[in-house]
This record gives structure tokens, C-alpha cells and sequence, in this order.
């Protein structure tokens, strides 16, 4: 694993303590779910949901596999998908490269400055396969298709979409849209901080569920 990233993952080891109660109750049925399902040899597949999935379906993505990874815990998969698809923002794959990731293909541009890439190769290890950023809806074919964990990770998505097709079970997750930071003096140190939320709640999940 890549050096930067180890060491955001060593300070996410003392940040987990600080995760409020109601938080690591929700985090602890969906590393429950995780162990069940390996337990009957079955694979724990979670597909993160927010409404556009270019934010925060996007990072939980992404830092969930991670921590999948560092707890080796075979058998599990992250995925995410929106109710509709729109395109990965730009200031998550600044956020992800800040924190340490190597993206393929986050560098083409038009010329008048615009990314204009729309999927990405999130690489935090050379040794294994990088992670594959979207943007998707629920029944996109590469997502699975059933007997998945539906994870909520915006309120509007799980106000609005009652009823995910092929979820064998729904948590709520919600955090806080970054989206409000666009285009401000604090759009950088928004999404870093949504990342490093979104990342030490992956972390504590994985830890419960390597037990």
C-alpha cells in the first residue's frame, strides 16, 4: 500500500475512538451483515447510494475497499451507484490524489481547462486491482444485481428511493453533502474532511468485521 495512504490509515486508527455512539451502532449491523454473509460463504457485496453518485457514494467506495483490503478480509466488495447518473466531481478526485491515491486518467482535459475524463482508475496498491470510479445508476451491469447491502449515504437517496431492486438489506448511512463548498475558499478542505469521515467509518466496519 502506498505510503501516504498508511499513513492516513495509522491516524485513522486514534480518529475511530471519536466516531459519536449513534454512528458505531449503525457502522456495527452493517460489519454484523459482513461477517453473516461470510460466514455462510457468501459474498458481502455493498453498493454505496447517493442520489447523483459523484460524491460521497464515490469516496465510501473507495475507502471501503481500502479498508477491505488492510483488514484482508476475502470475500467482501464495494460498489456504488446513484438514482441517477451524473459524473464523479472533480473536487473527490482532488481529494483522493491529495490523500495519497494515484488516478489513472484524472489528467485529460479540453482546452479550455475542463476535465473531461469520466472514469477512473483509483490505485492505492500496486499488488492489487484498482478501484473503478463512475458514475452509475443502481442497475448499471457492472454493479451486482442481487443479495447486496444498499448503503444510504445521502438523505435524499433514502428519503426517495424506498426500494432498492435486488438489496437484500438497507442501511442508512447519511453524511454531509460537500457539494455545499463548490467553487469557495473551502472546497479543499471540505472534501478532505468529508473524505477522512467517509474513511475512518470504512475503517472501524472493516475492523468490527475481521473479528
Amino acid at each position: 500500500m502506498y505510503a501516504a495512504i498508511q499513513r492516513t490509515l495509522a491516524d485513522l486508527e486514534f480518529a475511530i475512538e471519536n466516531i459519536p455512539v449513534e454512528r458505531k451502532a449503525r457502522l456495527r449491523g452493517i460489519a454484523e451483515w459482513i461477517r453473516k454473509q461470510r460466514h455462510h460463504g457468501r459474498i458481502a457485496h455493498m453498493v454505496f447510494i447517493c442520489t447523483h453518485n459523484s460524491r460521497r457514494s464515490q469516496l465510501a467506495q473507495v475507502w471501503a475497499q481500502v479498508a477491505v483490503h488492510k483488514y484482508e478480509l476475502d470475500g467482501v466488495r464495494a460498489w456504488s451507484a446513484g438514482t441517477e447518473a451524473t459524473a464523479v466531481a472533480d473536487p473527490v478526485i482532488a481529494a483522493l490524489e491529495k490523500d495519497g491515491f494515484r488516478l489513472d486518467g484524472a489528467g485529460d482535459y479540453d482546452v479550455e481547462g475542463n476535465r473531461i475524463q469520466t472514469e477512473y482508475l483509483v490505485n492505492y496498491d500496486d499488488e492489487v486491482s484498482p478501484v473503478h470510479l463512475y458514475s452509475k445508476t443502481i442497475d448499471e451491469p457492472d454493479n451486482p444485481a442481487g443479495d447486496f447491502a444498499a448503503i444510504m449515504v445521502c438523505s435524499d437517496a433514502d428519503e426517495n428511493c424506498p426500494f432498492v431492486p435486488g438489496a437484500a438489506v438497507r442501511f442508512s448511512l447519511p453524511f454531509e453533502d460537500p457539494k455545499v463548498s463548490d467553487g469557495t475558499a473551502d472546497e479543499a478542505t471540505t472534501y478532505q474532511g468529508r473524505s477522512f469521515a467517509i474513511a475512518r467509518e470504512m475503517m472501524y466496519v472493516m475492523r468490527l468485521a475481521s473479528k
